[in-house]
């Protein structure tokens, strides 16, 4: 079986403005096929030896293996947090349709 050319990145951040900047930039580069945005969610975690409890609000952006580092770098360094959270999840299953429309949005 061939791996599947499509991964999944996630990032969380502390506004909804902040969420469509990194969405909305990500997809003019073409760094992302799409992105969407939801929130605002609840995230509770430890941040130097303190719980902490924050709404936040979520960014899924779906993109080519070939350009998910490109886009884990990208997402660094725009971002506001000192450490953010960046999840690359390898999709085990596509849609035909789905893929020829992001390989074509994506295209140089």
């Amino acid at each position: 079986m061939n791996e599947v050319p499509v991964v999944q990145i996630t990032t969380t951040v502390n506004s909804e403005e902040e969420a469509c900047r990194i969405a909305e930039t990500a997809v003019t580069l073409k760094l992302a096929a799409c992105a969407q945005v939801a929130g605002p969610i609840i995230s509770h975690y430890i941040w130097k030896g303190e719980q902490c409890r924050e709404k936040e609000w979520r960014v899924l952006m779906k993109t080519l293996k070939s350009l998910e580092r490109n886009l884990m770098d990208f997402i660094n360094e725009l971002h506001l947090y000192e450490t953010p959270e960046l999840i690359s999840i390898q999709v085990e299953s596509v849609s035909e349709a789905y893929l020829n429309w992001m390989l074509h949005t994506l295209a140089d």
